[in-house]
Protein backbone atom coordinates (compact mmCIF):
# COMPACT_ATOMS: atom_id res chain seq x y z
CA UNK A 1 0.00 0.00 0.00
CA UNK A 2 3.01 2.11 -0.52
CA UNK A 3 0.97 3.79 -3.05
CA UNK A 4 -1.39 5.42 -1.21
CA UNK A 5 -5.12 4.33 -0.06
CA UNK A 6 -8.27 5.58 -2.40
CA UNK A 7 -11.29 5.32 -0.06
CA UNK A 8 -15.39 6.52 -0.98
CA UNK A 9 -17.16 6.98 2.02
CA UNK A 10 -20.29 7.01 0.51
CA UNK A 11 -22.18 8.18 3.32
CA UNK A 12 -19.70 10.80 4.70
CA UNK A 13 -19.34 12.91 1.36
CA UNK A 14 -16.83 12.26 -1.66
CA UNK A 15 -13.62 9.98 -2.11
CA UNK A 16 -10.76 10.80 -0.26
CA UNK A 17 -7.14 9.59 -0.82
CA UNK A 18 -4.89 9.39 2.36
CA UNK A 19 -0.82 8.73 1.42
CA UNK A 20 -0.24 6.39 4.38
CA UNK A 21 -1.91 3.79 6.53
CA UNK A 22 -1.48 6.17 9.45
CA UNK A 23 -2.94 9.10 7.69
CA UNK A 24 -6.09 6.92 6.93
CA UNK A 25 -6.80 6.01 10.62
CA UNK A 26 -6.09 9.86 11.96
CA UNK A 27 -9.14 10.36 9.54
CA UNK A 28 -11.03 7.48 10.19
CA UNK A 29 -10.32 7.84 13.75
CA UNK A 30 -11.75 11.34 13.78
CA UNK A 31 -14.72 10.05 12.27
CA UNK A 32 -15.46 7.46 14.88
CA UNK A 33 -15.31 9.26 17.34
CA UNK A 34 -17.39 12.22 15.77
CA UNK A 35 -20.50 9.68 14.72
CA UNK A 36 -20.26 7.91 18.49
CA UNK A 37 -20.71 11.28 20.09
CA UNK A 38 -23.74 12.07 17.85
CA UNK A 39 -25.86 8.90 17.87
CA UNK A 40 -26.10 5.90 20.66
CA UNK A 41 -25.46 4.00 18.31
CA UNK A 42 -24.11 5.06 14.76
CA UNK A 43 -23.88 3.53 11.44
CA UNK A 44 -20.38 1.84 11.62
CA UNK A 45 -20.81 0.09 7.98
CA UNK A 46 -18.45 1.84 5.60
CA UNK A 47 -15.78 1.30 8.58
CA UNK A 48 -16.27 -1.81 8.45
CA UNK A 49 -15.78 -2.19 4.83
CA UNK A 50 -13.21 -0.10 4.64
CA UNK A 51 -11.01 -1.97 7.13
CA UNK A 52 -11.83 -5.67 5.80
CA UNK A 53 -10.14 -4.84 2.49
CA UNK A 54 -7.09 -2.53 4.25
CA UNK A 55 -6.63 -6.07 6.50
CA UNK A 56 -6.89 -8.16 3.64
CA UNK A 57 -3.58 -6.82 1.96
CA UNK A 58 -1.66 -7.24 4.79
CA UNK A 59 -0.12 -10.91 5.04
CA UNK A 60 0.66 -9.70 9.07
CA UNK A 61 -1.92 -6.48 9.77
CA UNK A 62 -0.21 -3.95 11.41
CA UNK A 63 -1.61 -3.87 14.87
CA UNK A 64 -3.50 -0.44 14.59
CA UNK A 65 -5.50 -1.65 11.61
CA UNK A 66 -6.30 -4.75 13.71
CA UNK A 67 -7.40 -2.51 16.75
CA UNK A 68 -9.36 0.07 14.98
CA UNK A 69 -11.38 -2.81 13.34
CA UNK A 70 -11.67 -4.97 16.13
CA UNK A 71 -12.86 -1.74 17.90
CA UNK A 72 -15.98 -1.53 15.44
CA UNK A 73 -17.13 -5.11 16.15
CA UNK A 74 -17.01 -4.41 19.85
CA UNK A 75 -18.83 -1.27 19.37
CA UNK A 76 -21.98 -3.62 18.42
CA UNK A 77 -21.49 -6.18 21.24
CA UNK A 78 -19.54 -4.56 24.03
CA UNK A 79 -19.93 -7.23 26.61
CA UNK A 80 -18.83 -10.35 24.19
CA UNK A 81 -15.31 -10.03 25.66
CA UNK A 82 -14.29 -13.52 24.55
CA UNK A 83 -15.07 -12.99 21.12
CA UNK A 84 -13.37 -10.07 20.94
CA UNK A 85 -10.47 -11.96 22.52
CA UNK A 86 -10.95 -14.85 19.82
CA UNK A 87 -10.93 -12.17 16.93
CA UNK A 88 -7.43 -10.66 18.31
CA UNK A 89 -5.81 -13.86 18.09
CA UNK A 90 -7.05 -14.60 14.68
CA UNK A 91 -5.10 -11.87 13.74
CA UNK A 92 -2.05 -12.53 14.80
CA UNK A 93 -1.16 -16.58 13.80
CA UNK A 94 0.78 -15.21 11.27
CA UNK A 95 3.03 -12.83 13.58
CA UNK A 96 6.86 -15.05 13.82
CA UNK A 97 7.50 -13.22 17.03
CA UNK A 98 5.37 -12.66 20.68
CA UNK A 99 5.46 -9.23 20.86
CA UNK A 100 2.33 -7.84 18.51
CA UNK A 101 0.22 -11.00 19.69
CA UNK A 102 0.45 -9.71 23.09
CA UNK A 103 0.28 -5.89 22.53
CA UNK A 104 -2.97 -6.47 21.02
CA UNK A 105 -4.28 -7.41 24.32
CA UNK A 106 -4.21 -4.19 25.84
CA UNK A 107 -8.39 -3.33 25.24
CA UNK A 108 -9.15 -6.52 26.27
CA UNK A 109 -7.41 -6.08 29.54
CA UNK A 110 -8.85 -2.70 29.75
CA UNK A 111 -12.58 -3.69 29.40
CA UNK A 112 -11.58 -6.21 32.12
CA UNK A 113 -10.72 -4.12 34.60
CA UNK A 114 -13.84 -1.44 34.15
CA UNK A 115 -16.12 -4.17 33.44
CA UNK A 116 -19.07 -4.60 35.71
CA UNK A 117 -19.79 -8.62 35.15
CA UNK A 118 -19.31 -10.78 37.98
CA UNK A 119 -15.97 -11.44 39.55
CA UNK A 120 -16.00 -15.26 38.56
CA UNK A 121 -16.81 -14.75 34.91
CA UNK A 122 -13.98 -11.92 34.93
CA UNK A 123 -11.63 -14.45 36.83
CA UNK A 124 -12.02 -17.04 33.88
CA UNK A 125 -11.43 -14.63 31.08
CA UNK A 126 -8.53 -12.90 32.80
CA UNK A 127 -7.00 -16.91 33.08
CA UNK A 128 -7.94 -17.14 29.45
CA UNK A 129 -5.98 -14.37 28.51
CA UNK A 130 -2.75 -15.08 30.57
CA UNK A 131 -3.16 -18.78 28.70
CA UNK A 132 -2.87 -16.80 25.31
CA UNK A 133 0.34 -15.10 27.00
CA UNK A 134 1.71 -17.96 27.88
CA UNK A 135 1.56 -19.44 24.44
CA UNK A 136 2.84 -16.27 23.36
CA UNK A 137 5.84 -16.47 25.55
CA UNK A 138 6.94 -19.89 24.37
CA UNK A 139 7.29 -18.78 20.72
CA UNK A 140 11.22 -19.41 19.25
CA UNK A 141 13.15 -16.26 20.28
CA UNK A 142 14.51 -17.00 16.81
CA UNK A 143 11.14 -15.33 15.39
CA UNK A 144 11.19 -11.85 17.39
CA UNK A 145 13.54 -9.92 15.43
CA UNK A 146 10.95 -7.77 12.91
CA UNK A 147 8.04 -8.30 15.30
CA UNK A 148 9.55 -6.31 17.91
CA UNK A 149 11.90 -4.48 16.30
CA UNK A 150 8.48 -2.50 15.37
CA UNK A 151 7.64 0.78 16.41
CA UNK A 152 3.89 2.15 17.19
CA UNK A 153 2.50 4.79 14.59
CA UNK A 154 2.78 8.29 15.31
CA UNK A 155 -1.32 8.27 15.55
CA UNK A 156 -1.03 5.54 18.00
CA UNK A 157 -2.42 8.45 20.76
CA UNK A 158 -5.66 9.58 18.49
CA UNK A 159 -6.06 5.33 18.02
CA UNK A 160 -5.97 4.84 21.65
CA UNK A 161 -8.98 7.25 21.58
CA UNK A 162 -11.42 4.61 20.14
CA UNK A 163 -10.88 2.15 22.91
CA UNK A 164 -11.23 4.43 25.79
CA UNK A 165 -14.23 6.36 24.55
CA UNK A 166 -16.67 4.01 26.48
CA UNK A 167 -14.91 4.72 29.51
CA UNK A 168 -12.90 7.86 29.57
CA UNK A 169 -15.40 10.13 31.58
CA UNK A 170 -13.42 12.75 30.31
CA UNK A 171 -10.16 11.49 31.68
CA UNK A 172 -6.65 11.07 29.79
CA UNK A 173 -7.59 8.02 27.47
CA UNK A 174 -3.91 6.47 28.03
CA UNK A 175 -5.21 6.30 31.55
CA UNK A 176 -8.39 4.74 30.77
CA UNK A 177 -6.87 1.60 28.36
CA UNK A 178 -3.62 1.23 30.59
CA UNK A 179 -5.45 1.40 34.34
CA UNK A 180 -3.20 -0.74 35.77
CA UNK A 181 0.63 0.80 35.01
CA UNK A 182 2.55 3.82 36.56
CA UNK A 183 2.40 7.17 35.22
CA UNK A 184 6.16 6.94 33.78
CA UNK A 185 5.03 3.74 31.15
CA UNK A 186 1.83 5.75 30.66
CA UNK A 187 4.52 8.72 29.31
CA UNK A 188 6.37 5.92 27.64
CA UNK A 189 3.29 4.86 25.21
CA UNK A 190 2.84 8.28 24.77
CA UNK A 191 5.88 9.15 23.19
CA UNK A 192 5.64 8.81 19.39
CA UNK A 193 7.74 5.58 18.20
CA UNK A 194 7.35 3.74 21.13
CA UNK A 195 8.01 0.16 20.85
CA UNK A 196 6.06 -2.59 20.49
CA UNK A 197 7.91 -4.43 22.58
CA UNK A 198 7.30 -2.22 25.09
CA UNK A 199 3.59 -2.02 24.47
CA UNK A 200 3.27 -6.40 25.13
CA UNK A 201 5.44 -5.79 28.43
CA UNK A 202 2.85 -3.54 29.63
CA UNK A 203 -0.29 -5.54 28.58
CA UNK A 204 1.55 -8.20 30.22
CA UNK A 205 2.35 -6.76 32.99
CA UNK A 206 -1.27 -5.42 33.59
CA UNK A 207 -2.55 -8.95 33.10
CA UNK A 208 -0.32 -10.36 35.49
CA UNK A 209 -1.28 -7.90 38.12
CA UNK A 210 -5.10 -7.77 37.77
CA UNK A 211 -5.11 -11.99 38.09
CA UNK A 212 -3.02 -11.22 41.54
CA UNK A 213 -5.23 -8.62 42.73
CA UNK A 214 -8.46 -10.94 41.89
CA UNK A 215 -6.82 -13.79 43.85
CA UNK A 216 -6.61 -11.51 46.62
CA UNK A 217 -10.31 -10.51 46.42
CA UNK A 218 -11.89 -13.91 46.31
CA UNK A 219 -10.11 -15.65 49.25
CA UNK A 220 -12.01 -15.32 52.25
CA UNK A 221 -10.50 -16.88 55.81
CA UNK A 222 -7.63 -18.12 54.13
CA UNK A 223 -4.51 -17.08 56.71
CA UNK A 224 -2.37 -14.02 55.53
CA UNK A 225 0.82 -16.03 55.68
CA UNK A 226 -0.58 -18.90 53.98
CA UNK A 227 -2.22 -16.58 50.92
CA UNK A 228 1.15 -14.77 51.40
CA UNK A 229 2.92 -18.01 50.53
CA UNK A 230 0.82 -19.13 47.80
CA UNK A 231 0.74 -15.81 45.58
CA UNK A 232 4.72 -15.92 45.85
CA UNK A 233 4.76 -18.98 44.45
CA UNK A 234 1.75 -18.28 41.57
CA UNK A 235 4.01 -15.14 40.91
CA UNK A 236 7.01 -16.80 40.09
CA UNK A 237 6.07 -19.22 38.58
CA UNK A 238 4.16 -17.28 36.11
CA UNK A 239 7.05 -14.85 35.67
CA UNK A 240 9.13 -17.84 34.58
CA UNK A 241 6.86 -19.00 32.23
CA UNK A 242 6.56 -15.57 30.40
CA UNK A 243 10.15 -14.91 30.41
CA UNK A 244 9.41 -11.08 29.58
CA UNK A 245 12.14 -8.86 29.97
CA UNK A 246 9.98 -5.31 29.72
CA UNK A 247 7.01 -7.24 31.62
CA UNK A 248 10.20 -7.22 34.54
CA UNK A 249 10.97 -3.90 34.11
CA UNK A 250 7.39 -2.22 34.10
CA UNK A 251 6.74 -4.38 37.27
CA UNK A 252 10.13 -3.25 38.70
CA UNK A 253 9.24 0.55 37.94
CA UNK A 254 5.20 0.21 39.53
CA UNK A 255 7.63 -0.55 42.54
CA UNK A 256 9.92 2.10 42.45
CA UNK A 257 7.38 5.02 41.99
CA UNK A 258 4.60 3.98 44.29
CA UNK A 259 2.05 3.39 45.09
CA UNK A 260 1.11 0.71 43.23
CA UNK A 261 -1.93 1.51 40.88
CA UNK A 262 -4.15 -1.06 42.29
CA UNK A 263 -6.34 1.52 44.85
CA UNK A 264 -9.23 0.72 43.27
CA UNK A 265 -9.19 -2.66 43.23
CA UNK A 266 -7.51 -3.68 47.15
CA UNK A 267 -7.87 -2.21 50.63
CA UNK A 268 -4.98 -0.78 51.90
CA UNK A 269 -3.92 -3.78 53.97
CA UNK A 270 -4.29 -5.90 50.55
CA UNK A 271 -1.98 -3.56 48.68
CA UNK A 272 0.89 -3.82 51.41
CA UNK A 273 0.09 -7.84 50.82
CA UNK A 274 0.73 -7.90 46.87
CA UNK A 275 3.71 -5.52 47.16
CA UNK A 276 5.16 -7.62 49.50
CA UNK A 277 4.94 -10.48 47.03
CA UNK A 278 6.17 -8.67 44.47
CA UNK A 279 9.11 -7.75 46.55
CA UNK A 280 9.25 -11.12 46.67
CA UNK A 281 9.01 -12.68 43.72
CA UNK A 282 11.32 -9.53 41.81
CA UNK A 283 14.26 -9.79 44.63
CA UNK A 284 14.58 -13.31 45.61
CA UNK A 285 14.68 -15.25 42.53
CA UNK A 286 17.29 -15.03 39.76
CA UNK A 287 15.36 -15.65 36.47
CA UNK A 288 17.43 -17.47 33.53
CA UNK A 289 16.12 -14.82 31.15
CA UNK A 290 18.36 -11.99 33.40
CA UNK A 291 21.14 -14.65 33.69
CA UNK A 292 24.23 -14.59 31.71
CA UNK A 293 23.80 -10.85 30.05
CA UNK A 294 27.19 -9.47 28.51
CA UNK A 295 27.98 -5.73 28.72
CA UNK A 296 29.30 -3.86 25.81
CA UNK A 297 29.39 -0.50 24.90
CA UNK A 298 26.48 -1.25 22.13
CA UNK A 299 24.01 -2.92 24.30
CA UNK A 300 22.87 -2.41 27.95
CA UNK A 301 19.58 -2.85 27.71
CA UNK A 302 19.66 -4.63 31.21
CA UNK A 303 20.99 -1.95 32.52
CA UNK A 304 17.40 -0.11 34.01
CA UNK A 305 15.92 -3.47 35.20
CA UNK A 306 18.88 -3.58 37.57
CA UNK A 307 18.77 -0.22 38.83
CA UNK A 308 15.67 -0.77 39.56
CA UNK A 309 16.12 -3.90 41.07
CA UNK A 310 18.49 -2.58 43.04
CA UNK A 311 16.77 0.43 43.93
CA UNK A 312 13.47 -1.77 45.56
CA UNK A 313 15.86 -3.82 47.07
CA UNK A 314 16.65 -1.00 49.19
CA UNK A 315 12.98 -0.70 49.79
CA UNK A 316 12.20 -3.97 50.31
CA UNK A 317 14.83 -4.09 53.52
CA UNK A 318 13.72 -1.16 54.70
CA UNK A 319 10.29 -2.13 55.06
CA UNK A 320 11.39 -5.22 56.19
CA UNK A 321 12.98 -3.77 58.98
CA UNK A 322 10.51 -0.77 59.65
CA UNK A 323 8.51 -4.59 60.72
CA UNK A 324 11.38 -5.79 62.54
CA UNK A 325 12.09 -8.88 60.70
CA UNK A 326 15.29 -8.98 60.07
CA UNK A 327 14.84 -12.23 58.43
CA UNK A 328 13.66 -11.03 55.51
CA UNK A 329 15.68 -8.39 55.49
CA UNK A 330 18.95 -10.28 55.14
CA UNK A 331 17.12 -12.42 52.56
CA UNK A 332 17.02 -8.74 50.09
CA UNK A 333 20.60 -8.44 50.88
CA UNK A 334 21.79 -12.03 50.38
CA UNK A 335 19.47 -12.13 47.48
CA UNK A 336 21.52 -9.28 45.91
CA UNK A 337 24.84 -9.68 46.67
CA UNK A 338 24.66 -13.38 44.88
CA UNK A 339 22.91 -12.42 42.23
CA UNK A 340 25.00 -11.10 38.89
CA UNK A 341 23.77 -7.47 39.28
CA UNK A 342 26.87 -6.51 41.44
CA UNK A 343 29.10 -7.64 38.83
CA UNK A 344 26.90 -6.32 35.92
CA UNK A 345 26.88 -3.10 37.17
CA UNK A 346 30.45 -2.67 37.83
CA UNK A 347 31.72 -3.89 34.48
CA UNK A 348 29.00 -1.59 32.99
CA UNK A 349 30.40 1.73 34.51
CA UNK A 350 34.36 0.57 33.62
CA UNK A 351 32.98 0.14 30.32
CA UNK A 352 31.23 3.67 30.06
CA UNK A 353 34.13 5.70 32.09
CA UNK A 354 36.59 3.70 29.64
CA UNK A 355 39.00 3.16 32.71
CA UNK A 356 38.81 0.30 35.34
CA UNK A 357 40.11 3.28 38.11
CA UNK A 358 36.24 4.15 39.16
CA UNK A 359 36.95 3.15 42.98
CA UNK A 360 34.66 0.20 44.62
CA UNK A 361 31.37 0.04 46.68
CA UNK A 362 32.54 -0.38 50.43
CA UNK A 363 30.42 -3.79 50.59
CA UNK A 364 28.08 -5.91 48.29
CA UNK A 365 25.20 -4.35 49.46
CA UNK A 366 22.28 -2.34 47.83
CA UNK A 367 22.87 0.71 49.54
CA UNK A 368 26.72 0.31 49.01
CA UNK A 369 26.53 -0.28 45.28
CA UNK A 370 23.70 2.59 45.30
CA UNK A 371 25.81 5.42 46.94
CA UNK A 372 28.37 4.20 44.68
CA UNK A 373 26.41 4.77 41.50
CA UNK A 374 24.84 8.33 43.00
CA UNK A 375 28.65 8.88 43.30
CA UNK A 376 29.51 8.22 39.98
CA UNK A 377 26.51 10.27 38.86
CA UNK A 378 27.69 13.47 39.97
CA UNK A 379 31.06 12.79 38.29
CA UNK A 380 28.78 12.77 34.63
CA UNK A 381 28.41 8.99 34.16
CA UNK A 382 24.37 9.19 33.45
CA UNK A 383 23.29 6.19 35.45
CA UNK A 384 19.32 7.04 36.79
CA UNK A 385 18.41 9.87 34.35
CA UNK A 386 15.69 12.12 35.84
CA UNK A 387 15.10 9.38 38.58
CA UNK A 388 18.47 10.91 40.38
CA UNK A 389 16.85 13.15 42.64
CA UNK A 390 14.36 10.26 44.22
CA UNK A 391 17.42 7.76 44.43
CA UNK A 392 19.59 10.30 46.71
CA UNK A 393 16.01 11.09 48.40
CA UNK A 394 15.64 7.43 49.22
CA UNK A 395 19.45 7.25 50.39
CA UNK A 396 19.03 10.20 52.90
CA UNK A 397 16.12 8.42 54.46
CA UNK A 398 17.91 5.07 54.50
CA UNK A 399 21.24 6.69 56.18
CA UNK A 400 21.83 4.62 59.52
CA UNK A 401 22.91 8.00 61.05
CA UNK A 402 19.41 9.44 60.81
CA UNK A 403 18.15 7.18 63.07
CA UNK A 404 18.50 3.46 62.24
CA UNK A 405 19.86 1.05 64.58
CA UNK A 406 20.70 -2.00 63.23
CA UNK A 407 20.13 -4.04 66.94
CA UNK A 408 17.11 -2.69 68.25
CA UNK A 409 15.08 -4.36 65.95
CA UNK A 410 16.31 -7.78 65.99
CA UNK A 411 13.67 -10.27 65.50
CA UNK A 412 15.56 -13.74 65.89
CA UNK A 413 14.19 -16.92 63.25
CA UNK A 414 15.66 -19.66 61.61
CA UNK A 415 15.39 -17.92 58.51
CA UNK A 416 18.36 -15.90 59.32
CA UNK A 417 20.56 -19.01 58.85
CA UNK A 418 19.44 -19.72 55.39
CA UNK A 419 20.16 -16.63 53.62
CA UNK A 420 23.18 -15.25 55.40
CA UNK A 421 26.42 -15.80 53.74
CA UNK A 422 28.90 -16.73 56.16
CA UNK A 423 32.32 -15.97 53.94
CA UNK A 424 31.14 -12.79 52.73
CA UNK A 425 29.95 -11.25 56.34
CA UNK A 426 33.81 -10.38 56.47
CA UNK A 427 35.46 -10.84 53.04
CA UNK A 428 32.72 -8.83 51.19
CA UNK A 429 34.13 -5.22 52.96
CA UNK A 430 36.17 -3.36 50.50
CA UNK A 431 38.10 -0.25 52.45
CA UNK A 432 39.63 2.60 50.82
CA UNK A 433 43.12 3.32 52.20
CA UNK A 434 41.86 3.11 55.85
CA UNK A 435 39.05 2.43 58.22
CA UNK A 436 36.36 4.08 56.64
CA UNK A 437 32.95 5.15 58.97
CA UNK A 438 30.42 3.69 56.80
CA UNK A 439 32.34 0.77 56.48
CA UNK A 440 32.77 0.02 60.03
CA UNK A 441 29.23 1.01 60.62
CA UNK A 442 28.38 -1.89 57.52
CA UNK A 443 30.66 -4.44 59.73
CA UNK A 444 29.19 -4.10 62.20
CA UNK A 445 25.41 -4.44 61.45
CA UNK A 446 26.93 -7.82 59.64
CA UNK A 447 28.41 -8.75 62.67
CA UNK A 448 25.28 -8.44 64.72
CA UNK A 449 23.00 -10.54 62.16
CA UNK A 450 25.96 -13.12 62.42
CA UNK A 451 25.68 -13.07 66.30
CA UNK A 452 22.14 -13.32 66.13
CA UNK A 453 22.31 -16.35 63.59
CA UNK A 454 24.83 -17.90 65.53
CA UNK A 455 22.58 -17.87 68.05
CA UNK A 456 19.61 -19.42 66.89
CA UNK A 457 18.43 -23.56 67.74
CA UNK A 458 19.62 -26.06 65.89
CA UNK A 459 18.14 -29.60 65.67
CA UNK A 460 19.78 -32.57 67.22
CA UNK A 461 21.62 -33.45 64.73
CA UNK A 462 23.59 -30.33 63.90
CA UNK A 463 21.00 -29.79 60.40
CA UNK A 464 19.44 -26.53 60.34
CA UNK A 465 15.68 -26.16 61.90
CA UNK A 466 13.48 -24.80 58.69
CA UNK A 467 10.17 -26.58 58.87
CA UNK A 468 7.73 -25.65 61.82
CA UNK A 469 9.23 -22.59 62.97
CA UNK A 470 6.22 -20.60 62.84
CA UNK A 471 7.66 -18.33 61.24
CA UNK A 472 6.25 -16.11 57.63
CA UNK A 473 10.38 -15.96 56.53
CA UNK A 474 10.26 -19.94 56.40
CA UNK A 475 7.82 -19.78 52.93
CA UNK A 476 10.35 -17.46 51.55
CA UNK A 477 12.90 -20.45 51.71
CA UNK A 478 10.48 -22.69 49.98
CA UNK A 479 10.35 -21.15 46.85
CA UNK A 480 14.49 -19.78 46.16
CA UNK A 481 17.12 -22.17 45.34
CA UNK A 482 20.87 -20.23 45.41
CA UNK A 483 24.11 -22.33 44.70
CA UNK A 484 26.52 -22.09 47.26
CA UNK A 485 29.69 -20.48 45.77
CA UNK A 486 33.10 -22.22 46.57
CA UNK A 487 34.53 -18.52 47.05
CA UNK A 488 33.57 -15.82 48.92
CA UNK A 489 31.22 -12.85 47.43
CA UNK A 490 34.31 -10.50 47.08
CA UNK A 491 36.47 -12.97 45.25
CA UNK A 492 33.83 -14.06 43.49
CA UNK A 493 32.77 -10.27 42.46
CA UNK A 494 36.52 -9.31 41.58
CA UNK A 495 37.40 -12.32 39.79
CA UNK A 496 34.39 -12.25 37.90
CA UNK A 497 35.19 -8.19 36.41
CA UNK A 498 38.64 -9.03 36.09
CA UNK A 499 37.90 -12.23 33.54
CA UNK A 500 35.35 -10.65 32.09
CA UNK A 501 32.63 -13.08 32.79
CA UNK A 502 29.37 -13.13 34.21
CA UNK A 503 27.78 -15.67 36.62
CA UNK A 504 24.91 -15.41 38.88
CA UNK A 505 24.07 -17.06 42.28
CA UNK A 506 21.21 -19.17 40.96
CA UNK A 507 18.34 -20.00 38.67
CA UNK A 508 14.39 -20.63 38.95
CA UNK A 509 12.78 -22.63 35.79
CA UNK A 510 8.90 -22.92 36.32
CA UNK A 511 8.85 -23.90 39.19
CA UNK A 512 6.03 -26.22 40.32
CA UNK A 513 5.42 -27.24 44.38
CA UNK A 514 7.05 -26.27 47.84
CA UNK A 515 9.36 -29.43 47.59
CA UNK A 516 11.25 -28.63 44.21
CA UNK A 517 11.67 -24.93 45.14
CA UNK A 518 12.72 -25.76 48.90
CA UNK A 519 16.69 -25.26 48.89
CA UNK A 520 18.27 -28.63 50.50
CA UNK A 521 20.60 -28.62 53.51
Amino acid sequence: MAGGILVDFPSMGSACFFPSLESLLRDSTSRFLAAVSAAPDPDLTNFRSLFSRVLNTYPDPPLEAVWFFSALTFHDAPDDLRSILHLLSAFTSSSPGAAKPLALLAPVVSELFHSAKPRREIEALVEAVLSYISICSSRPAGGEVNADAGRLLPGFGELVKVWSVRNSRDRCPFQVLFPLVGEEARRELMKDGCSVTFLAGVVVAEAFLLRLCLKVQGVAGLPRSELQKELRIWAVSSISVFQNQQFFGVLLNMLVNPPLPVYSLLSADDEILVRDVLYDALILVDYSFLNGAEVDQADSSLLPIFVSRLVITLDAINDARGKGDQGRAMSFINAFSTSNIPIYLARWAARQAGTDQLGKPIAITPRAFLKWLVDLEDKGLKVFGENCSRIRERLMHDDPKNGYHYQSKMNHSDADLFFIDKQSHQEGIYTKGGEDEEAVEMETADNAFMAAAQSMKVTANGMRKRKDCGNEDASVVKFVKYKAEDSSVKDHFSSAATNGGMSSGSEVENPQSDDEMEETA
